[in-house]
């Protein structure tokens, strides 16, 4: 039994547990623990709280659609829900994002948790279901992810936040250039931090803008056509860009560290994006837009001073504008997002 000092509430762990997965939602870490234990979400929280639902939301409608909203704790909550499951509060934390000291609800000696039905930060994404059954979890587990999808790329499946899908996911067999994609993401933030995701969420961006305004380009609609979605349907939209945005992040990180921003320099690098649109189908006139964007933001480099070659460091005008977390989107110094109308591009 856990020993927490000042503690009131629970003393003893429930006599069933089951293990978080890591980046799994509150919500669906708690719905599993109540099932376990033969209990429904509104009993559990009477363990674990004692000021009621939000207005917004109760324990009966969170526990049928756990794909809607996320469950929030003040301090003296997160103390009980680490007494129930027999785990230390820090260890929680790490495992479930949404316990993580920013987004603790303030104050109150009495345990407190709230439902927005939305995520204060992030999307509540279906994890991937054979990964859930190698650990033993028969049913859904709901994952917390700063983009609106996952690709595991130990099972070849593809997730995102689609509510009231019948296919909750996407094999990717046939679709190998995505995972290639994925993997090549990861290897840009591997070596260079920040900056390598944040050169591939520009890259995603005007990838965006090009499925935005050309949805019908041939080799996205036979992706989307493979994955068994719709040519013009959103939720296909990252899946099917993905290896286009991982080949111009590497065209852009070229050209970042090349230094050339004179006109010539720019206009090089351009007339060698235009030549990959050519070769993939995207219509240059329309493309190019996007692409002039980028520059414009990216025209003056950063002095390096002596700095390591890896730690490449963005121009100015792109972090005037992009975040240093969240969603590709976001950490995109590029203003539009994926679901804008083509006009308000």
């Amino acid at each position: 039994m856990l020993d927490i000092p000042g503690l009131y509430g629970p003393r003893r762990p429930l006599p069933l547990q089951v293990a978080p997965v890591a980046g799994e939602s509150t919500g669906s870490f708690v719905n599993r623990l109540a099932h376990r234990n033969g209990m429904s979400l509104a009993e559990f929280l009477d363990r674990v709280g004692q000021n009621g639902a939000s207005v917004s939301a109760d324990p009966a409608r969170v526990e049928k659609y756990p794909q809607y909203t996320e469950m929030y704790v003040n301090e003296a909550g997160l103390r009980y829900l680490a007494v129930l499951c027999e785990r230390p509060p820090e260890l929680l934390q790490r495992a479930l994002p949404s316990l993580g000291a920013p987004h603790l609800l303030a104050g109150q000696e009495d345990a407190e948790w709230r439902w927005p039905w939305e995520p204060l930060a992030g999307h509540l994404v279906r994890g991937c279901s054979l990964c859930a059954r190698t650990r033993g979890i028969a049913g859904p587990v709901w994952l917390m992810s700063s983009d609106s999808w996952r690709l595991c790329r130990r099972h070849a499946r593809w997730t995102d936040d689609s509510r009231g899908q019948e296919q909750d996911c996407v094999r990717l067999a046939g679709l190998e250039e995505t995972g290639v994609a994925h993997r090549y993401r990861q290897r840009l933030a591997a070596r260079l931090g920040p900056a390598g995701e944040e050169v591939f969420a520009d890259a995603f961006q005007v990838a965006v803008h090009w499925w935005t305004r050309m949805p019908d380009t041939l080799r996205w609609v036979q992706r989307a056509w493979a994955a068994g979605l719709g040519a013009r349907e959103m939720r296909a939209a990252p899946l099917v860009i993905y290896p286009e945005a991982a080949v111009l992040a590497r065209a852009m990180l070229g050209f970042e560290r090349a230094g050339r921003r004179d006109t010539t320099g720019r206009d090089g690098w351009l007339a060698g994006v235009e030549g990959l649109m050519e070769d993939w189908g995207v219509d240059v006139a329309e493309g190019r837009e996007p692409l002039l964007v980028w520059l414009a933001r990216h025209r003056t480099a950063v002095p390096e001073h002596g700095e390591p070659r890896r730690r490449l460091a963005l121009a100015p005008g792109h972090n005037r504008t992009a975040a240093r977390t969240g969603s590709l989107g976001q950490r995109s110094c590029l203003p539009w997002q994926l679901g804008m109308p083509a006009s308000d591009l």
